[in-house]
């Protein structure tokens, strides 16, 4: 062990992007989970707090918290013999579609890599994080918990084996942020997934991949006109919009506000836009859809961000 105590911090995310269903990942510059581990008996076990927002929603038990669920795995795999503190600050509000359980795993993954200097590369941080996404997903997820790790954009290539590209952001691209005041079911995520369609016409398979493709390219090229205007889904989304109170209207307001492409942000009902500082209000464009929200009789908080770094470490205490 380096560190007695370790504190590390990770991004909140959004998923898909439109066209990149459990491909694309960003990372956002604001929230952010901050997380503390603190080395205790081994007698101990792992114990976990959660401050912040939306704590009392989220379960305290190793095994259904995505923090605890990491630790738990890495501390048997590197056979760590040390019990573990682990206080979670959310400041990504959970449930909301903003890779909150994401950015816990991120965290104490990066933290407890640093905490007893076990040396683990960007894939194995990632595959360790995701194993986290269990406990909320049910299913080990690596589009929210790739971008926390690592940052910016990530497009994920393979999942077996795991192969991420990273790629840098346009620095003129900004994200508006609306997220209703709803209350979201702990299946969440699985409700969303189980409207997806089964069998995709061959005509949208075309028009997302061509989206999916175009978007890619845009972030290669450092292109903010592009990835907008690529923020389309012909598959996915259409089926989830009955989930998303508003829907309809805070796309419309977001693009009549200077956004140049607007979607559902991972899982919902959180909606992200992307605007081009240049031509375009970022706060202006999240304030129009937040009143595309109350158009159907739910307030939002709403907020301007840009791309964002990677989880890593606050402070270490040796």
């Amino acid at each position: 062990m380096t560190a007695k105590q370790v504190t590390a911090k990770a991004p909140a995310t959004s998923a898909n992007l439109g066209p990149g269903f459990d491909v694309f990942g960003i990372a956002l510059e604001q929230p952010n989970d901050k997380v503390t581990l603190s080395a205790t008996a081994i007698k101990q076990g792992i114990k976990i707090q959660i401050s912040g927002m939306g704590a009392k929603t989220i379960s305290l038990t190793p095994e259904k918290n995505t923090a605890g669920l990491v630790a738990k795995t890495m501390i048997k795999d590197f056979k760590i013999k040390s019990g573990l503190q682990i206080h979670v600050e959310k400041g990504v509000f959970p449930g909301k579609g903003l890779g909150s359980s994401a950015a816990s795993a991120a965290a104490v993954a990066f933290g407890i890599n640093a905490m007893f200097d076990l040396g683990l590369n960007v894939k194995q941080l990632i595959e360790y994080a995701a194993k986290g996404e269990v406990a909320s997903a049910g299913s080990e997820h690596a589009d929210n918990v790739s971008a926390a790790v690592c940052g910016n954009f990530v497009l994920i290539r393979s999942y077996n084996p795991l192969e991420i590209i990273n790629l840098e952001c346009p620095k003129d691209m900004e994200l508006a942020v609306a997220m209703p005041k709803m209350i979201t079911p702990p299946n969440k995520t699985e409700k969303a997934r189980a409207v997806i369609p089964k069998l995709v016409p061959l005509e949208k398979h075309v028009h997302n991949l061509g989206k999916a493709a175009a978007m890619a390219a845009g972030f290669a090229m450092g292109d903010v006109e592009i990835i907008g205007r690529s923020m389309v889904d012909d598959v996915i989304e259409p089926a989830r919009v009955a989930l998303i109170p508003g829907y309809s209207k805070v796309k419309e307001n977001a693009l009549n506000a200077g956004a140049l492409g607007v979607t559902i942000s991972g899982a919902g009902p959180t909606m992200i836009a992307i605007v081009n500082r240049k031509t375009g209000n970022t706060v202006k464009v999240a304030a129009a859809m937040c009143e595309g929200f109350r158009s159907a009789g739910y307030d939002a908080n709403a907020f301007a961000t840009k791309p964002g770094k990677g989880a890593c470490i606050v402070e270490m205490e040796k």
